[in-house]
């Protein structure tokens, strides 16, 4: 009761023919954010979203409800929230908090940058060149150990 319909997608073709989205999220999360980017660049145009956009709203909506398993440094009692996005310099997974604002000011005031959802990541890699987008999915795998078992299918 209450639970979300689930949107299957299977790639017919290319380097992940025969796997589902989600295999697809386990192996190359990058390549699943780039098509979700290309795939919405021009929602307000779509009448009917097709299958795989649909199965990539769903996996969204599973990263979502993913329980974050990592504790804010600033006050050692809530879990992670956020990351800081900065506007130089190395991303690190030292730039992650709560969602307390005493948390979010003190992160902010340690580096200039934009403080972003942990779990929006997929919104801001396909923008970025691999390397970078590689460590933002890197403090995603850090902020939730369960993925894995979550997308298992």
């Amino acid at each position: 009761m209450g639970e979300k319909q689930a949107y299957p997608y299977v790639f017919q073709s290319g380097s992940y023919k025969g796997l589902s989205v989600e295999q697809v999220f386990l192996l190359d999360p990058i390549y699943v954010a780039r098509i979700y980017q290309n795939s919405f660049k021009h929602k307000n145009s779509i009448k009917t979203p097709n299958q795989l956009q649909l199965a990539i709203e769903s996996l969204i909506e599973k990263i979502k409800a993913l329980e974050v398993t990592k504790i804010c440094q600033y006050c050692e009692q809530e879990k992670i929230t956020h990351f800081l996005l900065p506007d130089f310099g190395i991303i690190s997974d030292r730039l992650l908090c709560c969602n307390n604002p005493a948390c979010k000011k003190e992160l902010k005031s340690a580096r200039v940058g934009n403080l972003h959802s942990i779990s929006d990541f997929m919104l801001m890699v396909s923008y970025m060149p691999r390397q970078q987008a590689q460590k933002i999915v890197n403090i995603f795998k850090k902020t939730h150990k369960n993925y894995q078992e979550a997308f298992a299918s």
